[in-house]
């Protein structure tokens, strides 16, 4: 398995593909396909072409980042980084569990759910209106404005259901 058929020394872009394994690692390719593109499924150094390997492969693989790390831009599948892929990016996200339910402790904008950020998380906040007034209907800690709590709840309709002339904190 020296030479081809021509008589032309075995290398790596012939296109043949050498299997001799008495010769070590230098007489072995699994793959010859007789081109220098790394883009391909066979790479210019006669190795199959594999996700991880620092190649962003044409049409499979949307980044290659080079290692197996799951931190960072590109995921050790070659898919790129995103919001909602289970693996928290240090720095860019608070958390990440993976999921669509924005009343659970990660929001869909993979931040952590507190009182104030315009979502009720349910079984924790009985109402967040994602605001900083504290004599609407929704009080800053996250429960339901109602006489007795020491807020004067001071809504611009007067008529509106829950309007009070004073709230002492004491019944």
């Amino acid at each position: 398995d020296e030479c081809t058929s021509d008589c032309v020394p075995a290398q790596c872009g012939d296109g043949i593909v050498r299997t001799d394994l008495t010769r070590g690692d230098e007489g072995f390719e699994s793959c010859d396909d007789g081109n220098d593109d790394d883009r391909d499924g066979c790479t210019s150094g006669c190795v199959m072409a594999r996700c991880g390997d620092g190649i962003l492969r044409r049409g499979s693989e949307e980044c290659d980042g080079a290692n197996i790390a799951n931190d960072d831009d590109c995921l050790n599948d070659c898919t790129m980084a995103r919001c909602g892929d289970g693996h928290v990016r240090e720095g860019l996200e608070q958390c990440d569990d993976a999921n669509d339910i924005e009343t659970d402790e990660c929001t869909n904008r993979c931040t952590l759910a507190t009182c104030g950020d315009g979502l009720v998380q349910e079984g924790v906040e009985a109402c967040d209106d994602g605001n900083r007034n504290d004599r609407d209907a929704c009080l800053n800690r996250c429960e339901l404005a109602r006489c007795g709590d020491g807020v004067r709840r001071e809504d611009l309709d007067v008529d509106a259901e829950g309007y009070e002339a004073c709230d002492d904190g004491n019944r």
